[in-house]
C-alpha cells in the first residue's frame, strides 16, 4: 500500500534516532502551535503518559469537533500484527448515545491467501482477527474493563466485508452488541492470536498526518477541550500501538509497526496514525465521524460544498492543507443560498495554509456553502467500501456534509479537497450550543 517501506538497517537506525531524540520535522505552518509528539513528550506508555488529566479523572465530558480542522490527513499505512505481544489500539468518543451493533475500522491483509498480492499488509492464512470494545480508564486514558469482545479468522471477516461491499474492503468490523454512552471514550483493541502470528497476518490500516501537525492526535489527551484538533476528530481520540501486550503503549510518530513519513522517499516529516472508525447502529444505519483515507494525491482548481449547516457561523478565515511544496493558492468561500462571497491568498508553503477573511461571510442553519483554491491541496479519499458502508457520508443529510460538486479527475464527489472556513465548524456544535 502507498507509503509502506521496507526496513532496512537505515530505515531502522533513522527510526532509533527518532526515537532517542524526539526530534520532529515540523514543516511550515501558520495555524499556530502544534504540539511535541514524539514518544516522551507528552507521554508515550503508561498512565504518566497522560495529558490534560493533572493526575485525576476529567471525567465523562461532551465531545468538541467545532474546532477541528476537518482535514489533515495525507496517505495511510499499515501495522502488521505478526507478533503475539502487538497491540492497536483506536480510541474514539461517541457525539451521542449509541446502540450498535457492529464497529468499523481499517483493515488490509493484501499477500495473505485470501488476497493474493506482492504485498506483505498480509501472509499466510491471514491470522486470527481478535477484536475488543473496552472501556477507557479515564484518569489514564488506557484501555480498561472490556465491553464486547469477537475473533474471527482475519480471511473469514475479510471474505464477509467483501462480498457486502461488493470490492476489495479496506474497513472490517467488531460484531458487539453495546450501548455507547456520548462523550465517553472507549477504546478498540486489535491483536492476532494465530499461533504462528509471524507467518500468518493481517495489518491494522489508519490513514497517517504529520505527527508535528495532529496536536492531541498525537499524544494521550485526556481533555475535551484540548486545542489543535484535526481531521473533525474529538482531541480526545487517537490510535496507539503495544509492543508488549498492552503494558505500554506508544504515540505520534512513534504509533505503528514501522515509522511512516508524509515524504517517505526523503524520510522527512514522521507521521502519525490517526483514526478511521464507523458504527453500525442496532436500527441498520451506519454512521462515522472519520471515513476517511488519503492517498497522497492533490487536488488542483478544486472545490468543496458543504451542505446544509446544523449551526449557524460567521466565518473569519479559510484554510487549505498541503503536504507538498505545491502553493494552495487563492481561496474563495461563498454562501449558495445568499450569493455573498469572499477571498483570501494564504502565504505559500507547507502544511496548513490559512487567511484572514476581508469581510466575515455568514452562514445560516440549513444553508450551504462552497470552498474553491486556485491551486493545490490534499484530497481525502472514500473508497468503494467506504462508500457503500457509510453511504449518507457526503450528503445534505449525512454525518458528514462535504461533498466536491465537480468532482476532479479520476475522484468521484465524496473525495473531498482539504480546504476549510473557520474558526468553527458549521456541522458541529462548540461548547455553547452542546
Amino acid at each position: 500500500m502507498p507509503g509502506t517501506w521496507p526496513k532496512s538497517a537505515a530505515f531502522l537506525v533513522l527510526f532509533a534516532t527518532i526515537e532517542a531524540a524526539g526530534a520532529c520535522s515540523s514543516g511550515n505552518l501558520n495555524i499556530g502551535t502544534r504540539d511535541a509528539v514524539l514518544s516522551g513528550n507528552g507521554g508515550a506508555s503508561g498512565a504518566g503518559g497522560a495529558s490534560g488529566a493533572g493526575g485525576a479523572s476529567l471525567g465523562v465530558q461532551p465531545t468538541q469537533r467545532a474546532a477541528s480542522i476537518p482535514v489533515g490527513i495525507e496517505n495511510v499505512n499499515n501495522s502488521p500484527l505478526l507478533a503475539a505481544n502487538y497491540r492497536a489500539l483506536l480510541r474514539f468518543v461517541p457525539d451521542r448515545a449509541l446502540s450498535i451493533d457492529r464497529l468499523y475500522f481499517g483493515f488490509n491483509l493484501q499477500g495473505a491467501s485470501c488476497q493474493p498480492d506482492t504485498a506483505t499488509d498480509g501472509s499466510g492464512d491471514g491470522g486470527v482477527l481478535d477484536m475488543s470494545l473496552v472501556n477507557i480508564d479515564l484518569s489514564t486514558g488506557l484501555p480498561g474493563t472490556a465491553v464486547g469482545h469477537e475473533s474471527i479468522a482475519a480471511c473469514t471477516r475479510y471474505e464477509e466485508a467483501r462480498t457486502e461491499a461488493g470490492s476489495t474492503p479496506v474497513l472490517v468490523w467488531l460484531n458487539v452488541i453495546a450501548t455507547l454512552e456520548a462523550g465517553k471514550m472507549y477504546g478498540l483493541v486489535v491483536k492476532n492470536t494465530h499461533a504462528n502470528p509471524a507467518a500468518n497476518y493481517f495489518s491494522f490500516h489508519m490513514p497517517i498526518a504529520d505527527a508535528a501537525l495532529a496536536g492531541p492526535q498525537a499524544r494521550n489527551e485526556l481533555d475535551a477541550n484540548a486545542p489543535g484538533a484535526i481531521l473533525s476528530l474529538d482531541p480526545r481520540e487517537h490510535v496507539a500501538w503495544s509492543e508488549d501486550a498492552g503494558k505500554t503503549w506508544k504515540y505520534g510518530a512513534n504509533n505503528g509497526q514501522y515509522p511512516s513519513f508524509i515524504d517517505p522517499a526523503a524520510m522527512t516529516h514522521p507521521a502519525t496514525r490517526v483514526p478511521q472508525y464507523g458504527f453500525r447502529q442496532s436500527s441498520g444505519s451506519a454512521t462515522s465521524a472519520q471515513p476517511y483515507y488519503a492517498y497522497s494525491t492533490n487536488c488542483s482548481a478544486c472545490r468543496v460544498v458543504y451542505a446544509n449547516a446544523r449551526y449557524a457561523r460567521s466565518f473569519t478565515l479559510l484554510g487549505g492543507f498541503i503536504a507538498t511544496s505545491t502553493d494552495v493558492g487563492a481561496l474563495t468561500m461563498t454562501n449558495l443560498t445568499t450569493g455573498v462571497s469572499a477571498s483570501c491568498t494564504p502565504d505559500p508553503g507547507y502544511g496548513f495554509r490559512t487567511c484572514p477573511l476581508p469581510t466575515p461571510v455568514a452562514v445560516a442553519v440549513s444553508e450551504s456553502y462552497s470552498i474553491a483554491a486556485t491551486g493545490s491541496v490534499a484530497l481525502m479519499h472514500m473508497d468503494n467500501a467506504q462508500r457503500v458502508m457509510f453511504p449518507a457520508i457526503g450528503s445534505a443529510e449525512g454525518d458528514l456534509r462535504a461533498y466536491q460538486p465537480d468532482p476532479a479527475p479520476g475522484t468521484n464527489e465524496k473525495d473531498v479537497p482539504s480546504l476549510w472556513a473557520g474558526p468553527l465548524s458549521a456541522n458541529f456544535p462548540s461548547g455553547a450550543e452542546q
